[in-house]
């Protein structure tokens, strides 16, 4: 028996409908036009099928299945029942939802539901939400990471009747049983199985000439990389039990001390200025420091006005001179692959000068702001301590909606292979493009609250304190080809403190 077939053999008298691309089509036309240009923007097929599934069980209800899945059962158990159903993925695919900071992966190759049911209009959104990033992975943008962040951000569980993939799902992508524990309202049924015959996903093999390539470039890194950090010594340098055993919860409003690099800022330290007076935080426990370089503007006059005017704004207000050896580069240069080693060795010295400076056992947090951040709200900080993480950062864009600017803050999705690495690293440190395949940055994110990190942005940063005062600091070599703030980031991570990005929270970034 076919696949389809299955479906009307084992449900006589239940309406069943095959939707073909032209019906698809027709149906966004006369139905849902605001959805017609994002539904035809796709290039995939699957991200269309996608999308067009969400849209009509939304709109008709009924029960979704993909063209080969295969019915075992009578599904009047679940007719009439007013809850979205959905199960589980079998547990062994979990990974690209676990790396992201989700829990599982929901299944949508089959689904069921009442018509009107609100839950999809959320699972709607964000696929427009993730409109702008259509062109990348199928999971993020219509898929079932969709899926499993709208399951997750849910208001109403018991809308919702949730089940292990026994239900409709009962055998890996391999044609292993899922050997999933039951459970769920449903726990008791086994009503399909999929039997993953979609071709859209390949893996890329790495071939014979380039794995030998990339095994010269390794020996090239090797000998002509430069110095670098011993992971394990790096490690064995930071205090592990106070970091992880010696910190006491944290007050919403505790002591903040609030760090400021600023060097030839002239033209953002005003905008800088009025968004630190403008902070929604107890002005009595706000320490504000601004570690000042050898500025060849007027920055430092412009930061002993601020000094004088209102210092007694605050807890505390002071300019400290640091990072004063730094090299000066070029601004229109500044971004050069040759360039960054040095760069950003020498921002993250001047970090950790600041910090050594400045963090007394008073101060709970530690808010690093880049003086050329214009704009963000107000209850920033509440924002990002809303996260509940030791070290968070926002997303910082340069256009409201618009792509990430710190590309530092990244998530690698998978371990990339010798050929993928050492093709990207230069002077001992990792330098890959925008749309480096292993990693996402903050916008391809977008459908999540929060995310873990592998890489940290410095243009903003909520930290802990106690991370930094048990020697969780800013690398000025390289520890594992990442340095300054993305090492601190690979660093904090190793030390078993995750990082956390918050994609929807958006500050922005001057232009140069």
């Amino acid at each position: 028996m076919g696949y389809p077939e299955s479906w009307i053999e084992k449900n006589p008298g239940w309406e069943y409908r095959f939707w073909t691309d032209d019906d698809l089509l027709a149906f966004f036309r006369e139905e849902r036009p605001d959805l017609l240009d994002l539904y035809q923007s796709y290039s995939r097929p699957v991200q269309k099928a996608d999308l067009a599934r969400y849209c009509i069980l939304q709109r008709f209800g009924g029960l979704y299945a993909d063209v080969d899945t295969r019915c075992l059962q009578s599904l009047e158990p679940i007719a009439g029942d007013n809850r979205v159903i959905l199960c589980e993925e079998p547990g062994r695919h979990w990974e690209p939802a676990l790396i992201r900071g989700l829990d599982r992966l929901w299944f949508n190759g089959t689904m069921a539901s009442p018509p009107g049911h609100p839950f999809w209009n959320s699972v709607i959104d964000l696929c427009r939400l993730m409109a702008d990033r259509r062109d990348g992975d199928v999971l993020e943008t219509t898929g079932p990471l969709i899926l499993s962040a709208a399951v997750n951000n849910w208001p109403d569980p018991g809308s919702l009747a949730l089940n292990s993939s026994g239900l409709f799902a009962d055998m890996d992508v391999h044609g292993n049983p899922s050997g999933d524990e039951p459970y769920g309202p449903f726990a008791a049924f086994t009503f399909s199985t999929h039997l993953w015959k979609g071709s859209w996903f390949k893996r890329r093999k790495e071939s014979w000439p380039r794995r030998k390539v990339a095994r010269i470039r390794m020996l090239c890194d090797w000998m002509f990389g430069g110095p670098r950090l011993d992971p394990a010594q790096a490690l064995a340098e930071i205090d592990m039990t106070r970091l992880h055993d010696g910190h006491p919860p944290r007050s919403e409003n505790g002591q903040l001390l609030v760090l400021i690099p600023v060097r030839d800022a002239e033209p953002t330290l005003p905008r800088s200025f009025e968004l630190l007076l403008a902070l929604d935080y107890p002005r009595d426990r706000l320490h504000l420091r601004f570690g000042h370089g050898d500025s060849g503007d007027n920055s430092a006059r412009m930061l002993a006005d601020f000094v004088t005017r209102h210092a007694a704004d605050f807890a505390s207000v002071e300019v400290v001179e640091c990072g004063r050896n730094a090299p000066r580069l070029d601004r229109r240069k500044r971004w050069k692959p040759e360039v960054q080693r040095l760069r950003r060795a020498g921002i993250a010295k001047a970090r950790n000068d600041l910090l050594e400076k400045t963090l007394m056992p008073e101060h709970d947090r530690v808010l690093w702001i880049d003086a050329d951040v214009v704009d963000y709200p107000a209850d920033i900080v509440s924002r990002l301590a809303s996260s509940g993480a030791r070290i968070v950062v926002p997303n910082c864009v340069r256009d409201p909606g618009g792509p990430s600017f710190d590309l530092n803050t990244f998530l690698t999705v998978y371990q990339p292979g010798r050929v993928e690495l050492y093709r990207h690293i230069r002077d001992g440190l990792l330098q890959p493009p925008e749309d480096w395949a292993p990693r996402r940055h903050l916008h391809d994110l977008r459908y999540l609250e929060t995310v873990p990190l592998h890489g940290v942005g410095g243009t903003m940063i909520l930290v802990d304190a106690d991370c930094h005062r048990t020697g969780l600091r800013f690398p000025e070599k390289p520890y594992r080809y990442l340095i300054e703030t993305e090492g601190f980031g690979a660093l904090a991570r190793d030390a078993g403190v995750m990082p956390i990005g918050m994609p929807r929270l958006e500050i922005i970034h001057a232009r140069d």
